[in-house]
């Protein structure tokens, strides 16, 4: 393996490449992107791009199928690069990489790193969207490599200094601090959670730039110093804050007036001298790099528990919140606006967005809708950029944009504290938004939520009229709504929904009803446990939508949720009353894309296998083959007395003589019976250097094809005297003219073995009710026809092969080809995708369980019980450990492929080809084929099937 640079060897790489781009190149994107680009990999250790298995001007289809983009530089599983030329924003270039990001899955890359040639922007957007995690300056990579440690031919963990999870985790720890210790002397809960929400706008303020100083830093320093009491000072600044106009004099001089909402009422209480301590350990963090869309349900968790708590609190990371935003807002509002031709549509579509409203509810505290507020924000800035370049064409054209306001959006939720966060949340949206698209108006005062976001039980109210909803409704199972809730709220679903019946799932209701009120032609997304694909909550839930004029076009069967790790969601996105195409289908966790022509209340595909592609990484090289036929078995094949006396006779002989293995003999004893004759010669006087076997063949073969050939020869005349245009046969007479021959010997097959010290083989016909039998068999035996022989003598491989999605694979394609069960290269093994970027541990997982099953295999059968009676045992019900050694084995298998156990395997195998093939068919990458290429430490075990001697002897 590669090793990566020493310490002073990768600091003198990279100071030499930073000294080429300064000395060389100009900085432009088009021309010199790629020079780039491959020059830095050969400083962190590589050869280059292409060597280190990177792609340049990779394809990337477009998720509304218009086109295709090109992505600067693809290396999967590790890298997204896009570059930008010297001088380029590259905080506007963000939302680009983060579409293509999405798109690039299978094997999706972990990071995204976006560059103009001077600096580079490090992303790890599973974790942290909109900021980077960190920010390098060409100049200082020689010393701050550590951030772009990922990219060294041997990857290691990188160290970023902008993780902004991290910061906000610290603050919300902080934050509850002073809250527990409030509540902890018997201070009112509601007055000490608004005292802490104001004091949460306080210190984002002072470091966004809403307050013209750190005012209530300066406050909570003088409170300790004894200037005066914090009960004056801290409370004084929020009367300020709360007073309209700015501040015209004292301490508090040009504090502006925030809003009548959140500093509406101002609870006042003395502070004791250990909180106004905590309040400063609070303040000291910068606000600025606190993340509002995680803050708020970080600090709600970690409320009345130990500080601690906040570090392990989950919840829902904004990537996961875009698998709504993105589907149900972002998409068909950029359509819109990418179709808009004339000022006037533009005008429309200004119009549509000033008054597009946006639900929530069970909005929590505001998550959904921050992301939300945000991405239209960003839509609004595209519209704008359109109409100026349509002003450019057009210089009468007239037209002023207002500004997406907080007040579209609109929440509701049981928790009361939660909507007073939620609320917060908006307004400081408001501020980030202006400030990360360059707004020059004032954003104070902020917005007045009270009548937007309100604290109710959904399912109790009325909604506020919206056009689009999206939400993470509570999780409920029906048996415990009675515990949780009571008897009568129960009785109040079950009056309400009369007609959601059985064994329902509490989030059933908020699915009903946000297809009820949504209105005709607009989209929602909604969260749900993965029981809405099941049973009772799936009729009622999914399945009403679909009866009922919904279409569902963007759906994850099943995720692990960010917000609550112990939970598994599906995600449905679906519109009313129009068609939406394309229709995506993720599996596997979201990682895998399937397009489909209908998604169903299940939310898994109809499943058909039948379009499946060849894979041209499956097929060469070539490593699955038929085993031989030797077209005249009597005369090739002989018993070990008969190949021993040629032997006797000959010892050169016996360098053509081989056993020979049957698919019978493998699923029985594992012992060829028979040897057979194996001339490789293609010339007669070369096939002379073996006098025994060749005299052999000669007796017992040769007059038997001279008289097929004639026979063949006769009836072709016959042919051509009634068809003189008919094409003759020449099947045995091509036989004829290498006699000493097998009829087909496959020498590319035994080319392929012969450097192996053991390679695998299985029954070509299958047991429909029992799982194939893949077998180690030693390369000194010449597999039969009947078997179908994989040149791989690995561990790794033989796992693949043997778990259970390869004979899924199998059966599907076999039962949609033929008749019968065959296993045959072009139908099954061609399409047939491997895992494409499984990592260290799971390739050792793999090999380890498929060790421990050949180990187990060998401790049954050396006792004389045959591999079909070992397996024929799993048609029987009850404790089985070949059963339970399989089940692990298809664990680590699936694991590799990063698949999902509770989706459709045929599915993701499906979704897997069609990815492998796209990529494929952009010629400008190369996905991994069969076998353990590139993988280390995959063979532990030596098992193989023993030939026989030629006296019968093994």
């Amino acid at each position: 393996m590669t090793e990566n640079p020493a310490l002073d060897e990768r600091r003198g790489r990279l100071e030499e490449f930073v000294r080429f781009r300064r000395e060389s190149l100009t900085g432009d994107e088009k021309g010199e992107a790629q020079v780039f680009l491959d020059r830095f990999f050969q400083a962190l250790g590589h050869a280059g791009v292409f060597e280190a298995g990177a792609t340049l001007e990779q394809r990337i289809k477009k998720h509304d199928q218009r086109g295709t983009a090109f992505a600067d530089l693809v290396w999967k599983p590790r890298v997204l690069v896009e570059m930008k030329k010297e001088g380029q924003d590259l905080a506007r270039h963000y939302r680009q990489a983060f579409e293509y990001w999405i798109d690039l899955v299978p094997d999706r890359p972990h990071y995204v790193v976006l560059c103009n040639f001077d600096e580079f922007w490090v992303y790890d957007l599973n974790q942290q969207l909109e900021e980077p995690v960190d920010r390098v300056a060409l100049d200082d990579l020689p010393e701050r490599w550590e951030a772009l440690a990922f990219l060294f031919p041997v990857e290691e963990r990188p160290t970023f200094q902008n993780d902004l999870v991290a910061v906000t985790r610290d603050s919300a720890a902080l934050v509850s601090g002073v809250f527990n210790r409030l509540i902890e002397r018997g201070v009112d809960r509601d007055a000490a959670q608004r005292f802490v929400l104001q004091s949460v706008m306080a210190m984002f303020a002072e470091d966004i730039g809403l307050l013209p100083r750190h005012l209530f830093t300066q406050a909570v320093d003088d409170a300790l110093a004894g200037v005066a009491s914090p009960y004056d000072l801290i409370f004084g600044l929020f009367d300020q804050m709360n007073s309209e106009g700015p501040t015209p004099a004292g301490r508090y001089q040009g504090t502006p007036y925030f809003n009548g909402g959140l500093f509406r009422e101002i609870p006042r209480f003395e502070l004791e001298r250990e909180e106004v301590e905590t309040l400063k350990a609070a303040a000291e963090p910068d606000w600025s790099k606190v993340r509002p869309a995680i803050f708020g349900t970080l600090f709600e968790q970690s409320m009345e528990m130990d500080e601690r708590h906040a570090y392990g609190a989950h919840f829902t990371s904004e990537a996961d919140i875009q698998k709504v935003v993105l589907p149900t807002i972002v998409r068909p509002w950029r359509e819109r606006i990418e179709q808009a031709g004339t000022i006037e549509e533009l005008g429309q579509v200004e119009n549509d967005l000033l008054n597009y409203r946006v639900l929530d509810p069970a909005c929590g505290c505001g998550n959904f809708l921050y992301v939300a507020y945000r991405e239209m924000r960003r839509l609004e800035r595209d519209l704008q950029e359109r109409v100026q370049e349509r002003r450019r064409r057009d210089a009468e054209a007239e037209m002023q944009l207002a500004f997406v306001s907080t007040t579209q959006f609109y929440g509701l939720d049981i928790n009361e504290f939660a909507v007073e966060v939620a609320k917060v949340t908006m307004m400081l949206a408001r501020k980030l938004a202006a400030d990360e698209l360059g707004d020059e108006r004032n954003v104070l005062p902020l917005d007045d939520l009270d009548a937007n976001i309100t604290a109710a039980d959904a399912l109790e109210v009325a909604w506020p009229a919206f056009d689009s909803c999206i939400s993470n409704p509570p999780y409920l199972g029906r048996r415990r709504i009675v515990e949780e809730r009571g008897v009568e709220y129960a009785d109040f679903l079950k009056r309400t929904f009369p007609e959601v019946g059985g064994v329902s799932d509490y989030v059933v209701y908020w699915f009903r009803k946000t297809h009820d009120l949504l209105p005709e032609g607009q989209r929602a997304g909604l969260v749900g446990t993965n029981t809405i694909r099941q049973g009772d909550t799936r009729k009622a839930s999914v399945d009403y939508i679909t009866e009922n004029g919904g279409v569902i076009y963007d759906a994850i069967s099943s995720l692990p949720w960010s917000g609550d790790a112990t939970v598994e969601v599906s995600i449905v996105n679906w519109a009313k009353g129009i068609d939406v195409s394309p229709k995506t289908l993720w599996l596997a966790e979201g990682t895998v894309k399937l397009e489909v022509d209908q998604i169903n209340g299940s939310l898994s595909p109809e499943i058909d296998v039948a379009k499946a592609a060849q894979l041209a990484v499956n097929r060469r090289p070539k490593v699955c083959f038929q085993g031989q036929t030797p077209g005249h078995t009597e005369g090739f094949t002989l018993s070990p007395e008969q190949a021993a006396g040629i032997v006797s006779k000959d010892p050169a002989s016996a360098e053509v003589i081989h056993p020979f293995m049957t698919g019978d003999e493998l699923n029985g004893t594992g012992r060829p019976g028979r040897l057979v004759i194996d001339i490789p010669a293609e010339d007669l006087v070369e096939a002379q250097q073996w006098p025994g076997a060749l005299e052999w063949v000669k007796k017992q073969v040769l007059p038997v094809r001279e008289a097929r050939a004639r026979t063949e020869k006769e009836r072709n005349a016959e042919l051509l005297d009634k068809q003189p245009d008919a094409k003759p046969h020449v099947h045995h007479q091509r036989f004829l003219e290498r006699w000493w021959q097998l009829a087909y010997r496959r020498a590319d097959m035994v080319a392929a073995i012969e450097v192996l010290p053991r390679y695998i083989a299985l029954s070509i016909v299958a047991v429909r009710d029992r799982p194939s039998i893949y077998a180690f068999v030693s390369s000194e035996i010449r597999p039969a026809a009947a078997l179908q022989v994989f040149a791989f003598a690995d561990d790794y491989s033989f796992a693949i092969l043997q778990s259970a999605l390869h004979r899924a694979w199998f059966d599907a394609r076999a039962s949609t080809m033929r008749h019968d069960p065959r296993y045959t290269p072009n139908t099954v093994f061609d399409s047939f995708p491997w895992p494409q970027a499984p990592t260290d541990e799971q390739v050792a997982d793999v090999v380890a369980a498929a060790a421990e099953l050949l180990e187990y295999r060998e401790q049954q059968t050396a006792g004389g019980m045959t591999f079909a009676g070992l397996y024929d045992s799993l048609r029987a019900p009850g404790q089985n450990r070949l059963r339970d050694l399989h089940d692990e084995l298809d664990r680590a298998v699936i694991a590799a492929y990063g698949f999902s156990a509770a989706d459709e395997v045929l599915a993701q195998l499906l979704a897997l080809n069609e990815s492998i093939t796209a990529e494929a068919e952009a010629g400008l990458t190369t996905p991994r084929g069969p076998g353990a290429t590139g993988f280390t430490n995959t063979v532990s075990t030596s098992f193989r099937l023993e030939p026989i001697g030629l006296g019968g002897a093994s």
